[in-house]
């Protein structure tokens, strides 16, 4: 990563961290902050924001849980860069009255190590050996640790030094804080430098790691406050942070109902997106504008505000973050953007980040099965922490948008699912289903008027899909008569056979299948039952049954035959019908809700 080889490792004098404790702590906090408290158990942690009455965003970091101090109350550190510090504990104190809550300003305390890329946990291991989880337990090697995790260390370092596991660049990384006491910066960071891992990265010090670390940061994603984001000035939606650090379950925390009002009946008129440059237009990133000026089209419309910007060694172009008008925010649109010269560039609107972790597609899709799986089995709870942890992780993720929306909407939250599909919207501009479910959310709030404006908008856009599809209706029509006579064929066989061997499972089968493509469900479901029953371990059969019984309308009965079908290829390891099931099974349970 741009000389840093496999892992980069530096002294980070700007990192800073909020210490909470008290006897209310975990209380107050959960009251104040945007994500879960309550829950968090020692050695967990979550990212989290500090907004004022009107959804504001303040600052945000990562919060971690340790154990309980000498007297029972719960002991907090809050990460975060440390000129945000002060003005956090400033802004708290405000409202800590009564409760039993200390905030103290801990950065000077420690020595901060940063250690990020691709090797950067293996490179600490090396050097500091297992981690002990908070408090006490068996010893965890760090590659098995979860984001957000804090541990203490096992190889005679003091109690106090802490690991942190949280990447700041895209990549896996961690967070080292030693005692400043100890007198140990030094001596861990050239211990790193003299490991197997640590060999390979360039020393890079001071403005050189700084402007590298910023690429990095840049091409994750990652919002930098005072310079993306004006600390008081923007509501969080604008920021693209919230799907990072706003737990939908938690309820109530201060300024949730201005977050909440937005997302359900408007948007905000700007929002964070990136922009992908031509990378053939010379010295690109230095005509820019400048940070915080003006986005302009080459007719001089403005459209937004430039913010960070960089050279992408990942895509090979220049980049950039921009907050974009309702008009120009969807990702693919393609802008001609005036530069400080006046000469025009032209650029590609992309959902951040630019850059993730190779394995992070993998992680995205295990989170959303395994949440499909965990809603298959009742729980509905677990299902719904997996799929937001899946959408953190890439919030271009259109299906699990889809299956969260579905869920919150079954379990009667509609505000936030209507939340849900309005993010979906951006992804899937084109999508009309995304107004169905909305326009069926606002009827079950009581909202009349905002449901026939949706409705409206998904059958405009479902004839927009038509008109485009008219095109090819001939070649359609043909492939259609095609399929029919291929169809009547099949059924001829298939009934031919039955009537020698009324139980034949193969027959059985491919005349459901042929019966569906008919258009005759009711004689498809009646066949296809019968494979099931004579062809029990079959889980095709069941899938196609199930279909079947969803044009029939009979969806309760659907999701039935879906389960038993679910169990069966589960069983087997038949992954393609499992994950089918899996996913009808879910879209079904909207019904009734």
């Amino acid at each position: 990563m741009l000389g840093l080889d496999e892992s980069g490792a530096e002294s980070a004098s700007s990192f800073g961290a909020l210490k909470i404790s008290g006897g209310d702590a975990a209380s107050f906090l959960h009251s104040q902050l945007t994500n879960e408290v309550l829950a968090l158990k020692p050695g967990e942690g979550n990212l989290t924001a500090r907004v004022t009455r009107t959804g504001t965003l303040v600052r945000y970091g990562s919060l971690h849980r340790l154990p309980e101090d000498a007297a029972g109350g719960a002991v907090f550190f809050m990460l975060l860069e440390r000129s945000g510090v002060r003005a956090l504990i400033a802004d708290l104190e405000k409202f800590a009255v009564v409760e039993d809550v200390l905030l103290e300003d801990v950065s000077e305390q420690f020595e901060w190590l940063v250690l990020q890329g691709p090797a950067a946990l293996a490179c600490g291991e090396e050097v500091f050996g297992s981690a002990l989880p908070v408090g006490s337990g068996p010893a965890e090697a760090w590659r098995s640790l979860s984001e957000n995790s804090v541990r203490q260390f096992q190889n005679g370092l003091p109690k106090e030094a802490l690991l942190f596991i949280r990447s700041l660049a895209g990549d896996s990384g961690c967070i080292v804080a030693l005692p400043r006491e100890a007198e140990m910066g030094a001596e861990a960071l050239a211990r790193l430098r003299a490991s197997e891992h640590g060999k390979k990265m360039a020393a890079l010090e001071g403005r050189e790691f700084s402007a590298v670390f910023d690429v990095l940061r840049i091409e994750a994603g990652v919002v930098k406050l005072d310079v993306d984001a004006e600390a008081g000035q923007l509501v969080l939606p604008e920021t693209g942070l919230e799907q990072q650090v706003v737990s939908y379950s938690k309820g109530c925390y201060l300024g949730q109902e201005v977050i909440a009002r937005i997302r359900t009946y408007g948007s905000v008129p700007l929002v964070l997106r990136g922009l992908v440059f031509d990378a053939k237009i010379p010295d690109c990133l230095e005509q820019l504008p400048p940070i915080g000026a003006d986005v302009l089209l080459e007719t001089g419309v403005k459209i937004g505000r430039i913010a960070s910007r960089a050279f992408s060694p990942m895509l090979e172009t220049p980049v950039a973050f921009a907050y974009l008008d309702r008009n120009h925010r969807t990702p693919g649109t393609k802008l001609k953007i005036r530069a400080h010269d006046n000469s025009l560039l032209e650029a590609e609107v992309r959902l951040l980040p630019f850059y993730r972790a190779a394995d992070t597609a993998s992680r995205v899709a295990f989170l959303h099965d395994r949440a499909i799986r965990l809603f298959a089995s009742g729980d509905d709870a677990k299902a719904q922490a997996l799929l937001e942890e899946a959408l953190r992780l890439d919030p271009s993720f259109a299906d699990g948008y889809e299956a969260l929306g579905v869920l919150l909407g079954r379990t009667g939250k509609f505000t936030e699912a209507i939340d849900i599909f309005k993010r979906l919207e951006e992804v899937a501009p084109n999508e009309p289903m995304v107004h169905t479910n909305l326009s069926l959310f606002y009827m079950k709030l009581g909202d009349k008027v905002t449901a026939e404006e949706e409705a409206a908008k998904g059958t405009v856009k479902q004839f927009s899909r038509f008109a485009g599809m008219k095109k090819s209706a001939d070649a359609a029509a043909q492939e259609e008569a095609h399929k029919r006579a291929e169809a009547e064929r099949k059924r001829a066989m298939f009934e031919e056979v039955l009537e020698i061997d009324a139980e034949d499972p193969i027959a059985l089968f491919g005349l459901g299948n042929a019966l569906t493509v008919l258009k005759d469900f009711e004689g498809a479901e009646r066949v296809l039952a019968k494979s099931c029953a004579v062809q029990s371990d079959n889980s095709a059969a069941y899938l196609a049954r199930g279909k079947a019984l969803e044009m029939l309308n009979r969806e309760a009965d659907a999701v039935a035959v879906y389960r038993a079908g679910m169990n069966v290829a589960s069983k087997k390891g038949d992954l393609m019908p499992l994950k089918e099931m899996e996913r009808r099974v879910l879209l079904l349970s909207k019904v009734g809700a």
